[in-house]
């Protein structure tokens, strides 16, 4: 797979920082033009009361031509897994710039940063529709202006809802569940494939005794220097307990190397991670069962009109090192600040790129 050039330029320490603390709801909007090369993508995730998970992602790339689809994934509490993605032709998608509004098909993503309204239907997604409503208990979180830069290249993140209350229906079967639980919402765009950017990286969010956690570290592909860029965010309804980004005495440790997984030519991952501030607060993030696991090529359904396109990829990385593979987990959290432990949960996620 083509990762660029060997000029391509290395992160700096000088990162975009222009906007200021408070997100406004235009940046939850449409950021991306329709470039070739650009990505963007909103995502939602929840954990309900029955103990079932869900996820969906809006989704637009501009590789060749333009994509656009919806992926979602269910774990109901009896261990059924569900996976479905449905793409849609460009007459039938609608971006707002001034707000997040999107729409594909009947199914639709909107908000303004403090309530959102989710909507699959069933005539997409075999069967399975569901409702959503999402009201935000934090306010929204970037790391400075949420980019990541090198030279013309970046990658870029809000988590628009770092915490909320999730109240959702589930139609299916003919049947209604109503489920409520804690949901999370964030928004990514980019102007670069991702492989171009980062090796990998580790990313989670969960919550203990009122307290959430956004705990990430994106590991820099060699052209752009190897750099580790950590990130960690913690805060309760109240106020932002820690706010670090990049090695702003933050420092990290990882153990638990995750074996029988990946290929062997993978290089070694691993699910726990050690976070521990400049000013003391701790926290450990351990992988315990996990709830999605794929190969990203075989996990890679394209639209009929680049179906050539895969089997080509497939082919180009047996000649190659490169194995995309995201995995998610269910994790344990444990939290220590000034001398007092909490213990919570959330989910872990690594993707490694090449």
């Amino acid at each position: 797979m083509y990762t660029g050039s060997y000029s391509q330029s290395n992160f700096t320490l000088d990162q975009p920082n222009e906007l200021g603390e408070i997100v406004d709801k235009w940046e939850d909007g449409l950021r991306t033009s329709g470039k070739n090369g650009e990505l963007e993508w909103w995502y939602f995730d929840a954990k309900f009361d029955d103990g079932s998970l869900f996820v969906c992602y809006f989704y637009k790339i501009h590789p060749i031509k333009n994509i656009y689809f919806i992926g979602m994934n269910y774990n109901s509490p009896n261990g059924e897994e569900l996976f479905i993605m449905k793409f849609f032709k460009e007459q039938d998608v609608f971006f707002a710039k001034d707000s997040c509004h999107v729409r594909m098909g009947k199914n639709y993503f909107k908000g303004n940063l403090e309530e959102y309204d989710i909507y699959l239907s069933d005539e997409d997604f075999e069967g399975f529709g569901i409702q959503i409503n999402l009201d935000s208990n934090i306010k929204p979180y970037r790391p400075q202006d949420g980019i990541i830069q090198a030279g013309d290249d970046y990658f870029a993140w809000l988590a628009a809802v770092p915490n909320g209350t999730a109240k959702a229906k589930i139609f299916r079967n003919k049947k209604i569940l109503n489920l409520q639980g804690s949901g999370y919402h964030d928004h990514n765009w980019g102007n670069t494939p991702l492989q171009k950017m980062f090796e990998n990286w580790v990313w989670f969010r969960g919550e203990s005794d009122g307290y959430t956690v956004i705990a990430a570290e994106l590991n820099t592909a060699e052209k752009r220097g190897g750099y580790s860029i950590p990130i960690l965010y913690m805060a309760n309804e109240d106020k932002v307990i820690v706010n670090r980004f990049g090695v702003d005495g933050l420092f990290t440790r990882y153990s638990n190397r995750i074996e029988n997984v990946y290929n062997k030519k993978n290089e070694p991952l691993f699910s726990k991670l050690d976070m521990i501030t400049i000013d003391g607060e701790k926290l450990t993030i351990e992988g315990k069962n996990i709830i999605d696991n794929a190969d990203m090529f075989k996990r890679a359904p394209l639209p009929s009109y680049l179906s050539w396109v895969l089997p080509i990829i497939k082919l180009g990385s047996r000649f190659s090192s490169i194995d995309p593979h995201y995995t998610r987990f269910a994790s344990d959290l444990n939290i220590s600040i000034n001398d007092t432990t909490y213990q919570g949960n959330g989910v872990l996620e690594i993707m490694d790129l090449k």
